[in-house]
């Protein structure tokens, strides 16, 4: 298959999933709802920025900025979502006005949300970009061989990225900021799979696991943040915000072993580089 081809396919398939979640959000704007809203448009928005260079200069810029006030709307209830589930989960009573606040200020985030929606809707975004993704420059190079061009120096910045991280002191900004290159690497991991084997599942799951813990230790430090806004006067506040701050230092010691014990344990990061490195198998025709 060639990169263009790969291409065509890969966004044609990321836009028709967008599409279905729109439909769907459209239909219940719950949490699992939003959540696999957000989630086909970082996807999507990912490839987009992979395969920009085969499309229109900025074209791709400017897809990405089309579903981004939907993204950014969808990621206020989602925060809402988990923040009221982690309070609860830490003892906040559900008649806790601030939770009674988070529930009015979640139905106006969907409110929003579906406004954007059906913005899109109107303007039908994204499938009519199906028609643009027909013309992408013609590349003949093998998607495959391609991959393992692109994805070994991906590879090493992440884990550049990585160690840098451990040597400053934690900030949630910087964990943060961690995890979305987490979650970057993924996708365009994910964008590539079909040209790997079953250990490249195995290694996708590892950085799946260090995106994972450093979301909940991201939504700790959210939900630390409102608390500590009403702790001095609420004592109800007080003691949860007490067991958030501990339930996220946990997560992010939790990251740090798994960082050091699994995914840079000695020697990882050369077979990673070397795996992505390696030439696909030939096809021999037998007789």
């Amino acid at each position: 298959m060639t990169l263009s081809d790969h291409a065509h396919e890969t966004l044609r398939r990321l836009t028709e999933r967008v599409d279905l979640q729109i439909d769907l959000a459209l239909r219940d704007c719950g949490e699992d709802a939003v959540h696999d809203l957000r989630v086909s448009i970082r996807r999507l928005s990912q490839a987009l920025r992979i395969f920009a260079d085969l499309m229109p200069p900025r074209e791709a810029k400017r897809l990405r900025r089309r579903l981004k006030p939907a993204l950014d709307a969808a990621a206020v209830a989602r925060d809402l979502d988990v923040g009221a589930e982690l309070q609860s989960r830490e003892g906040l009573p559900a008649t806790h006005p601030l939770m009674a606040q988070m529930k009015a200020d979640r139905d106006r985030a969907a409110l929003a949300l579906v406004g954007h929606l059906y913005l899109l809707r109107s303007e039908d975004v994204p499938m009519k970009w199906l028609e643009a993704y027909r013309s992408l420059r013609t590349v003949e190079d093998d998607a495959a061989l391609t991959a393992r061009r692109w994805l070994p120096p991906m590879a090493d910045e992440f884990f550049a990225a990585g160690r840098k991280t451990m040597l400053k002191a934690s900030s949630p900004q910087r964990l943060h900021a961690f995890r979305l290159a987490a979650k970057r690497f993924r996708y365009t991991l994910e964008l590539f799979a079909p040209f790997y084997g079953p250990v490249f599942r195995s290694r996708l799951s590892q950085v799946r696991e260090i995106q994972a813990l450093l979301g909940k230790r991201q939504d700790c430090a959210v939900a630390a943040g409102r608390l500590r806004l009403l702790a001095d006067q609420d004592e109800a506040a007080r003691d949860c915000v007490i067991l958030v701050e501990a339930r996220g230092a946990k997560l992010e010691v939790d990251f740090r072993t798994y960082w050091h014990q699994t995914f840079d344990a000695a020697g990882q990061a050369l077979l990673l580089r070397r795996y992505l490195t390696r030439r696909p198998p030939v096809n021999r025709r037998t007789t």
